[in-house]
């Protein structure tokens, strides 16, 4: 056994040192053609700089300008031919030629050309044994920074980082759409705009990371040549529905509506500065286009500013939201912070573009999170309250039931104890030839029958006496109360009403001070009527227990005594607190006939 270790120790060294004796050995050298006026046979007489494949050429910004490089590559060998790929580490360069013997190998955005691996825009080398061989390659990129680095690389190790790429992106690509497609759905259930704002950001998300990936040039559209600037112009608009989203969630139209109008401006803005600098591409004037991305980027940097401030101003009301927010336009912050002290030369580097595409799916992600869990939130909420509505109905046809019944057994017993009785001392009067005593009897049996009948729903309502007929029913009550009292005022009232409601009014009234007295234990209900030139006001105002309206849900009883109120186009109100007493107000308007 420890022979088998020694030599699969010395197998593994030997393997190691066979990898590293005679590794691809590669020589590099640049020069920047600024107003892209050299040709081949030109490049002996012009200054190259050398450079290695750990360093990264940073241009900045430039006009149409080109890059050559040469490399000397050798294959120190002397017995096996090697491949290699030369690796291009920008998948957004312009143009990238290769001129290999007489034959020109094209790549790049301005391209119909798409690499054959979506990780690097690469080309194949074959060396044979001991061969050294000089390459040549234009770059050229005419809008943004101008930055590349190149590497050597064998085609297994491509083909498996351009695998996993896609895998990565692809994957990326369909969790995003899977919540553009539940926010959608969500926006068509609710019509909430916050839903919408963030369809439309995810989608341009997805859009530029498909851009950046090379995940567009490869496979979805290789005969597009504008992907470069599709990749600053998307951003843009992206960053534009990012602010809009993080106003809208922030509800800054109704908490700050002046910052809410300042980034909305500054928004125009900037969608202003996207249309000029298109403007100035289709015209050619890239150093005019240059000053309208640093004003972009400047008044982009603003915009975020003022989203964190007036995030920051919302801290102490919606500490969850403000949290959010931050989390997602802080790593913006950053970004764009370096972006713009590159651009004006303040500092030299600045943070890697693809950071860019890891800052776009953190925000989609989070935001996509966080609506989810909103909705499963709110279906979990809504959930408990209509338990809570169900069980209120249940409780509140109970007491209807039972109410009911307290009702009919008190008829009963006053037909029972009092009519049937009477009617029997009648009939006893009549056997015994006592007319006169029998028609004494009679009428007040009449008059008790009258009593019950105007109790059940009085008379004089046919005749439009609903303030007669509430003050009837009211007197009857306090008569039973002992520590209770009912009290009824009215203000232009009139005495008769000719209209539909007023038996409903009637029922709601005798509800109203049924709940105050029996489920508030009010000790004082106070009925007001009010008629004006246009409506009347039914005002129903007790020092019971009350409730809290925002916690409590609304009643059996209480919503079918707004449903009546509003079949006859009413408005029906209700203000009420713990241990502050209820305040019920219904409005009917005057000149409604129904």
């Amino acid at each position: 056994m420890r022979t088998t270790y020694l030599f699969s120790l010395l197998f593994f060294c030997f393997g190691v040192q066979a990898t590293t004796i005679n590794p691809i050995i590669v020589e590099a050298k640049y020069a920047y053609d600024v107003n892209s006026t050299w040709h081949i046979a030109d490049l002996n007489t012009k200054p190259f700089l050398p450079f290695s494949n750990d360093n990264t050429i940073n241009l900045g910004y430039n006009k149409n300008a080109n890059v050559w490089c040469v490399f000397k590559i050798k294959n120190p060998d002397k017995l096996l031919a090697k491949k290699t790929w030369l690796c291009f580490e920008n998948n957004h360069i312009d143009s990238l030629i290769f001129y290999d013997y007489g034959i020109q190998k094209i790549l790049g955005d301005r391209t119909k050309n798409p690499c054959r691996f979506i990780e690097s825009q690469a080309y194949e080398i074959s060396l044979k044994p001991n061969e050294e061989r000089t390459c040549l390659f234009r770059l050229k990129k005419g809008i943004s920074f101008f930055q590349f680095s190149f590497r050597l690389d064998n085609e297994q190790r491509l083909a498996r980082k351009s695998n996993v790429k896609i895998a990565e992106v692809s994957f990326i690509l369909g969790t995003v759409f899977l919540l553009i497609v539940l926010n959608f759905v969500l926006f068509i259930i609710y019509k909430e705009r916050l839903y919408m704002f963030y369809v439309f950001y995810a989608f341009l998300s997805a859009f530029y990371i498909m851009i950046s990936s090379n995940y567009a040039k490869n496979f979805l559209w290789p005969d597009f040549i504008y992907f470069s600037e599709c990749r600053i112009y998307v951003s843009s608009l992206w960053f534009i529905s990012l602010s809009f989203f993080a106003s809208h969630y922030l509800q800054l139209t109704i908490y700050q509506p002046r910052v809410n109008k300042a980034i909305f401006i500054m928004n125009m803005v900037n969608l202003a500065i996207i249309l000029s600098s298109l403007v100035c591409l289709i015209i050619d004037k890239i150093s005019l286009m240059k000053l309208f991305f640093s004003f972009g980027y400047v008044n982009f940097l603003c915009t975020i500013l003022l989203i964190i401030w007036s995030t920051l101003q919302r801290n102490h009301i919606e500490r969850k939201k403000a949290i959010y927010i931050l989390m997602a336009v802080i790593p913006q912050f950053a970004w764009m912070s370096a972006i713009i002290l590159r651009s004006f030369q303040i500092i030299q580097k600045s943070l890697p573009e693809n950071w860019l595409i890891f800052i776009n799916l953190y925000e989609v992600f989070l935001f996509g999170f966080i609506l989810i869990k909103n909705y499963v939130d709110t279906f979990t909420n809504n959930k408990k309250l209509l338990f809570a509505i169900h069980s209120e109905k249940e409780k509140s046809l109970q007491a209807i039931t039972q109410a009911q019944i307290r009702e009919r057994r008190s008829i009963s017993n006053i037909i029972h104890d009092n009519l049937g009785s009477k009617i029997a001392h009648i009939n006893h009067l009549l056997q015994l030839n006592n007319t006169v005593s029998a028609t004494e009897n009679i009428q007040i049996l009449s008059e008790d029958i009258r009593d019950l009948s105007h109790r059940i729903l009085p008379k004089s309502l046919d005749e439009g006496a609903l303030l007669d007929s509430l003050q009837s029913q009211i007197t009857i009550l306090n008569s039973s109360l002992n520590k209770a009292k009912i009290e009824l005022y009215h203000y232009d009232f009139p005495e008769k009403l000719n209209k539909a409601w007023i038996y409903d009014v009637y029922l709601i009234s005798l509800e109203i001070m049924n709940n105050s007295l029996h489920h508030g234990n009010a000790t004082s209900v106070i009925i007001e009527l009010y008629g004006y030139k246009n409506k009347f006001i039914f005002q129903y105002t007790d020092n019971g227990t009350g409730f809290d309206t925002k916690i409590t849900p609304k009643g059996f009883g209480l919503e079918n005594i707004e449903k009546r109120v509003r079949y006859y186009k009413g408005i029906f109100s209700i203000n009420s607190g713990f241990n502050k007493g209820t305040i019920v107000q219904i409005t009917l308007p005057k000149k409604k006939k129904l």
